[in-house]
C-alpha cells in the first residue's frame, strides 16, 4: 500500500510497505536538475551532488562510507536533466540510521574548500573519461544538437570550463535556492512503517525552509542536424533519434512499446536485422529519453567505416516501416508480454519500486498502480504506433551524429529521409 504525508513546509514523504520485503530502500529526491542550471553554471546539479558526500558538521566523509558500510548497505547518488536523488538501501531495521544520514549530507554539508578541489579534479577526470569514451559521448553529441541552445541540451556533468569556474559560494547559493521543503520528496520501499518515517523526517527537516525556486525552460524544439566528429578510432559510432512523448503522455506507452519491437530488445527488428543476421555490429539498440515536456526515440548502433552508410539506411528503413505500416499482430502482442514482464519482474526490486514512487510523483502528483499500467499498455493497438509515428516523426526533425574515422563529405548517400 502507498501512503502520502506532506509536511508543513511542503516535504512530501511517500512510502510503500512491501509485504515480506527485508530490505528497505529510501531516496531523498530533489525537483531539480540540470535543466534549472544556467548555462554559465552548467554542471552545479552534478558537482553538488558530489560535495554533499565529502563531509557535515559530524561525520567526515570516510565516516560517512564507515557508517553505511557498517550495516551492510549502499549510499550513492545520481543528477539527470530534472531532478537529483540520494538514495541508501539497508535491511529494514536500519533504516533510522540511513534517514539520519542522508538528511545529514543534505542538510549540514560544509563544503570544505580543500575537499572542493579535490572533487573539482574528480570530475575534471569524468568528462575526459566521457570525452575518450565515443560510445558514450555520442549520446551527448546528440542531446546537444537535438535540444540546440536549450537546457536538456547540456551535459549533465557540465563542461571544462564551466566546471572550473564553479566556485564554493555558487554551490552554497544553488542548494539553498533548490533544495526546499516544496522541492524535497522522500520516498521509501521496503520494510518500512509510514508513521515512523513521517515523524523522524518531521524531526529532522523541523528547521528546513519551503522554498521553491524552480525555472522551468520552455519545451524544447527538436533541432534537424547531419554532424560527422572525426577521431581516429575502429569504429563509427552513430546515433540516429526522432522527436517521441513527453514522460507525461499516455501516448508514452506507444512510444515504449515501438521503441522494443525497433532496438530495445534482443528480439528487435534492428538486433536482428544489424547484428544477427548480416553482423555488421556488436552493440545496437535504441531508448527512449522522455522529459517533463519533451522526448526522443534514439537509435545507436557501433559499426566500421564502411558499413555505417548501409546500417543508416537499414534504421531509416526500418524506422518508414513504422511509419506507413501497422505492426503484426503478433509482434505487437510479443512486445507488450515482454514490457509487461519486465515491469513486473522490477517490481521484486525496492530499489526499483522507490524510483516508481517518486518519479509518479513528480510527473502526475500521484502513484499509478501497476494494475493501471498494465491495462494502459494492453490497450494500445497498432493503429495508436501508427498515429505516433505521424504526428512526432517529420524528415525536418531527424537528427544524426556521428564519431569515427570519417569526415563530413563521406555522406553522400546518406538521404536522411524516412521515404
Amino acid at each position: 500500500m502507498v501512503q502520502k504525508t506532506v509536511l508543513y513546509n511542503g516535504i512530501r514523504v511517500l512510502t510503500e510497505r512491501v509485504p515480506g520485503a527485508y530490505s528497505a530502500t529510501i531516496g531523498l529526491w530533489v525537483e531539480c536538475g540540470s535543466r534549472h542550471e544556467s548555462f554559465e553554471q552548467s554542471g552545479v546539479s552534478h558537482f553538488l551532488e558530489h560535495m554533499l558526500f565529502k563531509g557535515t558538521v559530524r561525520r567526515s566523509a570516510p565516516s560517512i562510507a564507515r557508517e553505511i558500510d557498517s550495516v551492510g548497505g549502499a549510499l550513492n547518488a545520481f543528477t539527470s536533466s530534472e531532478f537529483s536523488c540520494y538514495y541508501a538501501k539497508v535491511a529494514g531495521r536500519h533504516l533510522p540510521l540511513a534517514v539520519d544520514l542522508l538528511s545529514d549530507i543534505l542538510l549540514n554539508s560544509i563544503m570544505d574548500l580543500d575537499e572542493l578541489e579535490k572533487e573539482r579534479r574528480v570530475i575534471l577526470q569524468e568528462i575526459h573519461m566521457l570525452e575518450d569514451s565515443p560510445e558514450e559521448c555520442i549520446h551527448e553529441m546528440f542531446m546537444r544538437s537535438f535540444w540546440q541552445g536549450h537546457p536538456l541540451g547540456k551535459p549533465i556533468v557540465g563542461s571544462v570550463q564551466t566546471v572550473q569556474n564553479l566556485e564554493r559560494r555558487q554551490l552554497l547559493d544553488y542548494l539553498e535556492r533548490h533544495y526546499g521543503g516544496r522541492n524535497l520528496i522522500v520516498c521509501v520501499a521496503g520494510d518500512v512503517e509510514h508513521e515512523d518515517l513521517v515523524d523522524q523526517v518531521a524531526g529532522l527537516f523541523s528547521q528546513h525552509p519551503a522554498c521553491f525556486h524552480n525555472r522551468i525552460s520552455n519545451p524544447p524544439d527538436p533541432h534537424f542536424a547531419i554532424e560527422t566528429n572525426h577521431k581516429d578510432i575502429e569504429q563509427v559510432h552513430f546515433c540516429l533519434g526522432l522527436p517521441a512523448p513527453d514522460q507525461r503522455q499516455d501516448q508514452r506507452f506507444a512510444g515504449n512499446l515501438l521503441n522494443t519491437m525497433l532496438g530495445g530488445s534482443m528480439s528487435s527488428r534492428l538486433f536482428q536485422t544489424l547484428r544477427e543476421e548480416r553482423g555488421m555490429a556488436y552493440s545496437v539498440y535504441s531508448y527512449l529519453t522522455s522529459h517533463s515536456d519533451a522526448g526522443a526515440l534514439v537509435v545507436y548502433a557501433g559499426t566500421s567505416s564502411g558499413e555505417v552508410q548501409h546500417a543508416i539506411n537499414i534504421v531509416l528503413r526500418e524506422l518508414s516501416r513504422f511509419q506507413h505500416h501497422e505492426p503484426d499482430p503478433d509482434e505487437l502482442r510479443a512486445a507488450k508480454e515482454l514490457l509487461k514482464g519486465r515491469f513486473m519482474l522490477s517490481l521484486e526490486s525496492t530499489d526499483n519500486r522507490m524510483t516508481r514512487l517518486a518519479k509518479n510523483e513528480i510527473y502526475f502528483g500521484y502513484v499509478q498502480s501497476p494494475d493501471d499500467i498494465v491495462r494502459k499498455l494492453q490497450k494500445v493497438t497498432g493503429a495508436d504506433l501508427l498515429n505516433l509515428t505521424k504526428e512526432y516523426w517529420n524528415d525536418d526533425k531527424l537528427n544524426l551524429q556521428l564519431v569515427g574515422p570519417i569526415s563530413g563529405e563521406g555522406f553522400p548517400s546518406v538521404d536522411l529521409t524516412l521515404g
